[in-house]
């Protein structure tokens, strides 16, 4: 029986082989080809190992490109999180998407599958399976069009050009300009252009990544083999004694009435403060009756369904049309979602990671389930509404700022505060935003945190 399975093996092997030397060259299968093969990466965040990256090009049995990427880090105790991803393109041009797959398991136990083929995307998060029609249209040019730009046109440092790719979240194909932003004989440095996302990537000379940087918080660096890029799961998790909550001089009374709160920011670390608005006076305000414009580009994000805010669901749609039922006042809409929420589920510590259908078939949740279960629920009736995670005062064992969960909903094009987790449809002034681009990083440097109160207003 060996020498039978090894006989089968040599054969498809063999079979592989032979159409990749039949299928019809092309300029992108000659990229894809410079390509292929197995890479390690090791994940690190401020330097601290956390997990580690593993990229595979080449061919199915039957021909076909295949691209598969595997993704594993652990931020605290008992939360490792695997993220893969696979593509398949066809053999022959013009190499259309034939597959793509993405799944995502925490260590909470939460599950999420994503297929897509011949324009469906198949859903499964725990016991929930659900179809959605999808724009697949993605060719194996277009997804390797920068790769094949630098290789054949000599770009020059500014210079820029667009790739298109899968958002599996939005279950859309998106287009992501990307900048030279240096470049010699070793390699090539590249960054995107949009504001909203600072990844930076240096290539070889044969255009494999070599160093990839988001935000100049996460880095995977290329390491020789499986071995260096597993060192992470020798040293402890990042935030293994993390306390997320930041201690203030003095108690606040009465803080869902505040309307005007100025803190001075106080970090034993030393490092510069994470709130970019507090960078140089060291100080961070909130006024609870200004209200920030809501750009465009804010609320078509805020008006989509995602997989993270399944908003197209007809179960979830009839849920929230319910709730707001005999109203056409959008501001009466937001308030009577967030009282309907905040009276239908019951609130609860979570183990993190559970989707909106499992907060709704619990009834229960914590505060970031009630957000989202509030952000999906809006999108659904027309409301661009967003999570908002930041830190909000409460007083335990001691007065201080805490992690939580919140929302803001667009209104007349002005973004307003709304807590359901806490009954709240006007929020105090006695909370924070973190920085929505640097969010990990504010919650790693909470530990060195102290805020001392300077003014409350009334």
């Amino acid at each position: 029986m060996r020498l039978l399975a090894v006989g089968v093996a040599a054969t498809v092997g063999l079979v592989a082989a032979i159409l990749w030397l039949v299928a019809p060259s092309s300029p992108e299968s000659e990229i894809a080809a410079r390509l292929a093969g197995e890479r390690w990466y090791a994940v690190t965040f401020r330097h601290t190992p956390i997990g580690h990256y593993r990229a595979y090009n080449g061919r199915t049995e039957d021909g076909d490109f295949e691209f598969r990427t595997a993704l594993r880090f652990q931020l605290a105790d008992n939360e490792q999180t695997r993220i893969k991803d696979r593509l398949v393109f066809h053999r022959r041009p013009p190499h259309r998407l034939l597959l793509a797959e993405h799944s995502v398991f925490t260590g909470t136990g939460r599950q999420t599958l994503v297929t897509i083929r011949a324009g469906v995307a198949e859903v499964v998060e725990g016991g929930d399976r659900r179809q959605i029609a999808m724009n697949d249209d993605l060719e194996l040019g277009s997804y390797l069009a920068v790769e094949r730009w630098l290789a054949n046109d000599a770009p020059a440092p500014g210079d820029a050009y667009s790739a298109r790719s899968i958002d599996f979240d939005r279950l859309a194909i998106i287009a992501n300009q990307w900048r030279i932003v240096a470049r010699d004989d070793a390699g090539i440095e590249i960054a995107k252009t949009a504001r909203r996302d600072a990844t930076r990537v240096r290539l070889d000379a044969d255009l494999v990544p070599l160093r990839m940087a988001m935000a100049d918080l996460f880095t995977m660096q290329r390491v020789a083999d499986e071995a260096a890029a597993r060192v992470w799961e020798r040293s402890a998790p990042l935030f293994a004694s993390a306390d997320h909550r930041v201690p203030v001089d003095r108690a606040i009374a009465n803080p869902t009435a505040l309307r005007r709160l100025v803190v001075a920011v106080d970090n034993e670390s030393g490092r510069a403060v994470p709130w970019p608005d507090a960078q140089g006076s060291g100080l961070l305000t909130n006024d609870a009756d200004a209200r920030a414009l809501a750009t465009a580009a804010e609320i078509v994000r805020a008006s989509a369904a995602t997989v993270s805010y399944p908003a197209a669901d007809p179960k979830l749609r009839a849920l929230a049309e319910r709730a707001v039922a005999g109203l056409d006042d959008r501001a009466e809409m937001a308030a009577s979602l967030a009282g309907f929420i905040h009276g239908h589920l019951r609130y609860r510590d979570a183990e993190g990671g559970r989707t909106v259908f499992d907060t709704l078939r619990d009834r229960s949740g914590d505060c970031t389930e009630f957000a989202d279960l509030y952000t999906t629920l809006a999108r659904a009736v027309g409301l661009p509404a967003r999570t908002v995670v930041g830190l909000a005062y409460r007083e335990l064992a001691a007065p201080g700022f805490a992690l939580h969960a919140w929302n803001e909903v667009a209104i007349d094009g002005v973004w307003h505060g709304i807590d359901p987790a806490w009954g709240q449809t006007r929020p105090g002034a006695a909370r924070f935003a973190l920085p929505e681009d640097a969010a990990l990083s504010a919650i790693a440097e909470l530990p060195q945190l102290r805020f001392r109160v300077l003014e409350t207003q009334y």
